[in-house]
């Protein structure tokens, strides 16, 4: 199963026991996955969703808590190896009026204000929206987390919704769709602890500290090998102008300390400046001076030469 579907199926298993959230869910369900439609009889509503969980959780919404009549129809998706759950309510006009949508097409409708105003059902309608149209990634790969909006005036609701409990996010139009969605990883913590997927945000966040526990060891890693190839790279310059000192003027005609200094690299080429130091006796300042003293003799002799 994907993050999203166990996330989606934790929630699921949420007893809510307030009425006015109960509504607030399912009205953000209806928001985000309702098509009313319009046959003979009057007005019926249908859900559309890939999860059953989501699904049964819809379905008893509507007959059990609300007492409503309703169907729900199962058609399996060869081509994608599952399943799609529509719950049909005949009675739109009905359930609309309890969700406080009455008179309304869906396709500009927001939840009505003392929903959004209220903290709990506010919560809800996040809870349905994310149920109903909602994706979280797996952290593994990367932090996304988004709600599929059918209008940019619900988008905005749930927008609003995630500011007041100082979630981050952005709004873009795709397609059709209005997209509010988030790719911080504090944000998605948050929001799914909000909406009460407590063991995704365990998983979650395992998953964020072993990455940034990997991205460190990784820098460490890296810094200590940028330092090992600096240090090597500049004892073979020291070397190569030892050498060259040696070669054109003999080591015996430079001071004691630069002749020390260049006969400790010369029998200690791998060791680094701390263990020159030691060796020598001298400080970090000290032993430093005389190497770059001994590339500017071998820098001027190489001109004299060239001239």
């Amino acid at each position: 199963m994907s993050f999203s579907s166990t996330a989606k199926d934790e929630i699921c298993t949420l007893a809510e026991e307030r009425d006015c959230c109960i509504i607030a869910e399912l009205c953000a369900f209806t928001l985000i996955c309702g098509n009313l439609s319009i046959h003979s009889g009057g007005v019926s509503i249908k859900y559309n969703t890939e999860n059953m969980t989501v699904a049964k959780r819809i379905f008893d919404t509507i007959t059990r808590v609300l007492k409503m009549d309703a169907d729900i129809e199962i058609k399996e998706n060869l081509l994608k190896k599952k399943h799609s759950y529509t719950i049909v309510v005949k009675n739109a006009t009905l359930l609309l009026s309890i969700l406080g949508l009455e008179g309304n097409l869906l396709t500009d409708a927001v939840p009505p204000r003392e929903m959004t105003e209220k903290e709990c059902c506010a919560t809800a309608i996040l809870r349905g929206a994310f149920l109903g149209g909602g994706t979280v990634s797996n952290p593994k790969k990367n932090y996304h987390a988004e709600f599929v909006a059918g209008s940019e005036a619900f988008a905005q609701v749930l927008y609003s919704i995630l500011l007041k409990n100082e979630i981050r996010a952005k709004i873009i139009h795709r397609k059709q769709s209005f997209v509010v969605y988030l790719n911080e990883g504090d944000s998605i913590s948050n929001l799914l602890a909000l909406i009460g997927a407590y063991s995704a945000v365990l998983n979650f966040e395992n998953v964020r500290v072993l990455k940034e526990m990997r991205n460190n060891v990784n820098r460490a890693v890296n810094c200590e090998t940028a330092n090992i190839n600096k240090t090597v790279n500049a004892a073979m310059a020291q070397l190569e102008s030892i050498r060259r000192i040696e070669k054109e003027i003999g080591l015996e005609n430079l001071s004691d300390t630069l002749r020390e200094a260049a006969e400790l690299r010369l029998e200690y080429p791998e060791a680094t400046l701390s263990e020159l130091c030691e060796l020598g006796g001298t400080t970090k300042s000290g032993m430093n001076h005389r190497l770059r003293k001994l590339n500017a003799i071998a820098l001027d002799l190489q001109h004299m030469n060239k001239s």
